[in-house]
């Protein structure tokens, strides 16, 4: 999923809502920080999420064309998202 295209989709969403992401066969962990590779930017897991809102002001620079990934070995793109407990799960 590019960046912009996931902006655009949360615009009406709770901005306190939580940023997490789902590795393949791992339960989700929470994002947070970023980082810009290339044309990426990678979500990095750690103890305490990041707000959408926070999400949002640390992305305001980046090039809305950069996909969304979190790194194994390699980078792997995220494809989109789900809304559950209160978290915004990307996957």
């Amino acid at each position: 999923m590019r960046l912009i295209d996931f902006n655009l989709s949360v615009t009406e969403l709770d901005p306190q809502l939580k940023l997490y992401f789902k590795p393949a066969n791992h339960p989700a962990l929470p994002v947070s920080s970023l980082r810009l590779l290339d044309h990426w930017l990678i979500v990095e897991p750690g103890t305490t999420p990041l707000t959408l809102d926070q999400f949002e002001t640390r992305v305001q620079a980046a090039g809305g064309s950069r996909q969304l990934a979190y790194s194994d070995t390699n980078q792997v793109k995220l494809f989109g998202y789900q809304l559950r407990e209160q978290k915004i799960i990307l996957g």
